[in-house]
């Protein structure tokens, strides 16, 4: 993965000390306005950038909806779409690859 520019950087700074300040995240005019962007389409690049690289999520639906996420192992994301597929129930609880998966969880934690 390439570093960060310098605009990608300070938007993920701002996002994480803006959330941890208020409990949430800033929206994108928030985001514009401290970075001293143009406009919020500016701002929607720079953060669908950060998605691509697997820094940030954007949760459809709200409009504080930039959770950063954070650096994690496999471990961790495993159990996330274990989690996801115990809830949906898009493979069946039973099939034999989330069988291994939730025994190979299982001794991860």
């Amino acid at each position: 993965m390439t570093a960060l520019t310098p605009k990608m950087a300070k938007c993920l700074k701002f996002i994480g000390a803006y959330a941890l300040e208020h409990g949430y995240s800033p929206n994108l005019q928030e985001i514009a306005a401290h970075m001293g962007l143009a406009g919020r389409s500016s701002a929607i690049r720079i953060v669908d950038e950060l998605q691509e690289r697997g820094l940030v999520r954007r949760l459809p639906k709200f409009a504080r909806n930039i959770e950063i996420i954070e650096q994690q192992g496999a471990d961790f994301h495993l159990k996330r779409i274990l989690d996801a597929v115990s809830v949906t129930g898009f493979i069946g609880l039973t099939d034999p690859i989330i069988s291994e998966a939730q025994a190979y969880a299982g001794r991860a934690a």
